[in-house]
């Protein structure tokens, strides 16, 4: 049908004459007064044409190659096709869905809505992605998952990371004393004239990283899903992905190594400095940080960060050196930054992750450059969901994976050159009891 524009419309304006995808259509814009029937044919043009024409063979002429001209431009300029709804960018990239709670009604609705089952794709004998029938979140919503996870890891960031398609296998230097050895890769000699050099022999050690599958399993009733779209998309971001983020720095710190990641904690290349004698249980020490800060492994000082218990704030914040009948603070803060507290210069962060004041791991000195983690190249967070697995419970089964693995890059702590007390990038306190 053909309309005529009697107020703006989505990209349309005012007086556009426009050709809607059927009469039903038109006659709702009509109806809401937007447009007006468009009545002008081409037919009324001859007619007029017609009319005109005198016994003047040129103006008939004129006339009649002037109406010609006008036919064969509307024929170049095709009416515009009008959509029953103006056209929407954001909605294109979700799938047509308004938010992920829009999404989960429809999949609660399951192949009974129109819209979810013309955005989804079959992958075997019924339309779904998997062996529950469920159905594929649109990449717009597993997109800002992924992002709000990213934004709630603190240690994740700060390692070695390397997206693979598979496992990973590093070679490294297999350090353990610096007696003959700077790197353990090469030794310099220092022959004579005339003497034969002698080569290094470097002891070499891998490093096999395997992406351990993480998931989140979250399920959701028909009522939460219809009366709270909103709530639940809220949730299920702040579920999943902090979920993901936290028991990634979990693993970097305290992971057993056996089906997830290796944690420093549990690693051979730890460092536990003793605590003093007769230090009574659950304390820190000024004695207790300076001996930690002299394990540090020299070229790690300047990437160090202290992870810290919260609940041993109190004690960190009054250590001090005393200096005569004077002394100066060991912990550092500016009260309006507390991204600016330190502990002998080095960054604090106070990591739920640490164990609580008085055990071991309550304080350690890291560089976690020195920790290599795996990610899954290309992907990173698959998200699914199933109205089958809980079908009789009227719940959906909303299903997050994300795939991890890491450990330290050091097979041992070392020796240093001169000294007999090993050094690492990774260091601890024993327990205080």
């Amino acid at each position: 049908m053909l309309i005529k524009l009697l107020k703006d419309y989505g990209e349309f304006k005012a007086g556009d004459i426009c050709d809607t995808e059927n009469d039903a259509d038109g006659q709702k814009l009509i109806d809401d007064k937007i447009a007006e029937k468009f009545v002008e044919s081409t037919e009324k043009k001859e007619k007029k044409a017609a009319d005109e024409e005198d016994d003047k063979t040129k103006l008939a002429t004129e006339i009649a190659a002037r109406v010609k001209a006008e036919l064969d431009a509307e024929k170049k300029a095709a009416p515009k096709k009008i959509p029953a709804q103006p056209k929407d960018d954001k909605l294109e990239k979700t799938g047509g869905f308004k938010n992920l709670g829009d999404f989960a009604q429809a999949v609660k609705q399951g192949q009974t809505n129109q819209h979810l089952m013309s955005y989804c794709k079959s992958t075997g004998m019924n339309i779904a992605i998997n062996a529950d029938g469920g159905f594929l979140i649109p990449p717009e919503f597993s997109t800002a998952l992924l992002t709000a996870m990213n934004q709630t890891s603190v240690l994740a960031p700060k390692c070695t990371n390397f997206a693979v398609n598979n496992n990973l296998a590093l070679p490294f230097v297999n350090i353990t004393t610096q007696a003959t050895s700077w790197t353990g890769g090469a030794t310099v000699y220092k022959p004579a004239e005339g003497v034969a050099k002698t080569a290094s022999i470097p002891q070499l050690a891998k490093c096999e990283l395997h992406l351990h599958k993480m998931t989140v399993v979250v399920y959701a009733t028909d009522e939460l899903l219809s009366d709270s779209p909103m709530a639940l998309e809220t949730f299920l971001s702040t579920i999943a992905s902090t979920e993901f983020a936290l028991t990634k720095d979990e693993d970097i710190v305290n992971g057993s190594g056996a089906g997830e990641a290796l944690g420093f904690m549990n690693s051979p290349c730890l460092v536990s400095v003793a605590k003093e004698t007769d230090q009574p249980a659950d304390t820190i020490y000024t004695a207790n940080v300076l001996s930690m800060y002299s394990r540090i492994y020299n070229s790690s000082r300047a990437n160090a960060v202290w992870l810290i218990a919260a609940d041993a704030m109190p004690q960190i914040a009054t250590l001090s050196i005393i200096v005569g009948t004077g002394g100066a603070p060991v912990f550092i803060a500016d009260l309006s930054n507390d991204l600016k507290q330190t502990l002998l210069g080095r960054p604090i962060i106070w990591s739920p992750h640490s164990q609580t004041v008085g055990d071991k791991g309550d304080i350690a000195l890291v560089d976690l450059s020195q920790y290599v983690s795996v990610t899954k190249a290309g992907r990173g967070m698959d998200v699914a969901t199933s109205i089958h697995l809980k079908f009789l419970e009227d719940e959906t089964a909303f299903r997050f994976v994300v795939r991890f693995d890491g450990q330290p890059w050091w097979a041992s702590a070392i020796t240093p050159k001169h000294g007999s007390s090993t050094v690492s990038p990774f260091i601890t306190l024993d327990e205080r009891t």
